[in-house]
C-alpha cells in the first residue's frame, strides 16, 4: 500500500510516501535523494524500487528533504547539516514503530553521503546500506556545486537556476566524508558508474579501501552519475533489489 506521509521537523514539514506491505512486521528502507534530486528518484527509480520491495514485504519511506520538491522551505535554506538531522529524526521515528523489523538505507550522490554519515551514528541499528555514486568528494567538488561563480550580495550562488547559500558551502567545506567509513560493519553495497563526471569513478578506489572488507561493489561500465540509459538503470535497480530483498 502506497500512502502519503508527512514528517514534521522543527524547521518544517517533509513530504513523501510510505510504501507498506500487507504484513504486520517488516523491514523499512529509508531512501535519501541527492543534491537537486527529489523523492521520485532518477528515472523514477525510487518509485519503482519501492513498489518492487513492497512485493517482497519490505516497506519504503521516500521523502523530499526540506527545501526540495514538495517539502517546506526554499532550496536556498538547505544545508547538509539540516538534511542529516532530518534523516536522523526519521530513522529514530521508524525505529520506534512497532511494525519495524529492521532498517535499511539507500542514498544516491549527496544522499549517499547523508546515508553514510547516518550509518556512522547508528552502525548497529542500520542493517543494510546501499550507496549509488556516494558524493564523498563534495568538499572538492564545489566548482560543480557553485559553478565557479561568486555569490551575490545575499550570499547566494546561482547553480543552473538553483539557489545555493554560503551557509551550505561553508558546511560542506568543513566536512571529511572519508573519515571513519569503517564504523559501519553491516551489509553494504556500493554502485558507481564508470563514466560518472559528477562523482568521478576514480574516487571509488579511495572510499572502497576505507570501507570494511565485506563491502560489495558493482561498477556500471559507461554508467553516468544518474545512470542515463535504460540498460544501466535496470542494472542498478536489479542489483539493489537483490541486495535489499535477500
Amino acid at each position: 500500500m502506497q500512502q502519503y506521509y508527512e514528517f514534521h521537523t522543527p524547521k518544517g514539514t517533509m513530504r513523501g510516501f510510505f510504501h507498506k506491505p500487507d504484513v504486520s512486521i517488516y523491514p523499512v528502507c529509508l531512501i535519501f535523494h541527492g543534491f537537486t534530486g527529489q523523492k521520485t528518484g532518477t528515472k523514477f527509480s525510487y518509485v519503482q524500487l519501492a513498489r518492487m520491495l513492497e512485493k517482497q514485504n519490505i516497506a519504503t519511506i521516500r521523502l523530499d528533504f526540506l527545501g526540495t520538491g514538495e517539502s517546506d522551505l526554499e532550496f536556498r535554506d538547505m544545508t547538509f547539516d539540516d538534511e542529516l538531522l532530518c534523516a536522523q529524526r526519521v530513522l529514530e521515528e521508524v525505529l520506534q514503530m512497532p511494525s519495524t523489523q529492521e532498517v535499511y538505507i539507500l542514498g544516491h550522490s549527496m544522499g549517499g553521503a547523508i546515508a553514510s554519515e547516518l550509518a556512522k551514528l547508528y552502525p548497529q541499528e542500520i542493517k543494510k546500506m546501499c550507496l549509488w555514486a556516494p558524493a564523498f568528494n563534495l568538499p572538492n567538488a564545489l566548482h560543480y556545486l557553485v559553478g565557479k561563480l561568486l555569490p551575490n550580495d545575499e550570499g547566494i550562488y546561482d547553480h543552473n537556476g538553483f539557489e545555493i547559500s554560503q551557509k551550505f558551502v561553508d558546511d560542506i567545506l568543513q566536512r571529511d566524508f572519508y573519515n571513519n567509513l569503517n564504523i559501519f560493519q553491516n551489509e553494504l553495497l556500493v554502485i558507481h558508474g564508470q563514466a560518472d563526471e559528477t562523482v568521478p569513478y576514480d574516487i571509488s578506489e579511495r572510499y572502497l579501501s576505507l570501507f570494511h572488507n565485506q563491502c560489495r561493489f558493482i561498477p556500471i561500465p559507461k554508467g553516468t552519475h544518474n545512470f542515463d540509459t535504460i540498460q544501466d538503470i535496470k542494472k542498478v535497480m536489479a542489483a539493489t533489489l537483490h541486495f535489499l530483498g535477500r
